[in-house]
């Protein structure tokens, strides 16, 4: 009995140090972006409450939407099974509080498979860590999505340089099909 109390003792300790430093992490991040803490919570608020309404539409394929926010800007990727369902959706998040722009990527279908989605989170995470050690790109203030090879690139630049080399470093990767930008200027959006 002692043992089993030592162990789930040692559980809860992991999980409350990695909920601690992750917490950290998010805020430490949040602050240094250019969006700032304030945007930071309000685009986290905006996406929990556009997943949790499209859960509650019942689509077949839901969890091929992704979800972006950006500074109350919102972005659909993926695929949903019909059209009446995609207008469904648009039409659910633009009556949300806090939404100021929605652009619609949704493909309709039910093609996307685990290869696929293999393929696009390998594509994902090299172009997220070739990014990571670019000193002239700060890529906290980028959302970074793959969808069918397609890679949705959503965020704030500091300046027209940072964004042109990102798009193009972006456009040279290895199995990039197309890339669709959604990049504004930090003094387009103050």
């Amino acid at each position: 009995m002692e043992k089993k109390k030592k162990f789930i003792f040692l559980i809860l300790l992991f999980f409350c140090s990695c909920i601690q430093s992750s917490i950290t992490s998010i805020a430490g991040n949040a602050v240094i972006s250019e969006k700032g803490f304030d945007k930071s919570v309000s685009d986290a608020f905006l996406f929990t409450k556009i997943k949790s309404s499209i859960i509650k539409l019942n689509a077949k394929n839901f969890t091929n939407v992704i979800v972006v926010v950006s500074h109350g800007k919102v972005v659909l990727i993926g695929e949903i099974e019909n059209h009446q369902m995609r207008l469904k959706i648009v039409k659910l998040i633009w009556h949300i509080n806090g939404v100021k722009e929605v652009h619609n990527e949704l493909l309709i279908g039910n093609s996307y498979n685990i290869y696929q989605k293999t393929k696009d989170i390998l594509l994902s995470s090299k172009i997220k860590t070739s990014l990571l050690f670019n000193r002239k790109i700060f890529t906290n203030n980028y959302e970074i999505e793959v969808f069918n090879d397609i890679v949705y690139l959503v965020g704030v630049a500091r300046n027209i340089e940072e964004r042109i080399l990102l798009e193009n470093k972006i456009k040279k990767f290895s199995g990039v099909k197309k890339l669709v930008s959604f990049v504004r200027q930090s003094k387009e959006i103050r």
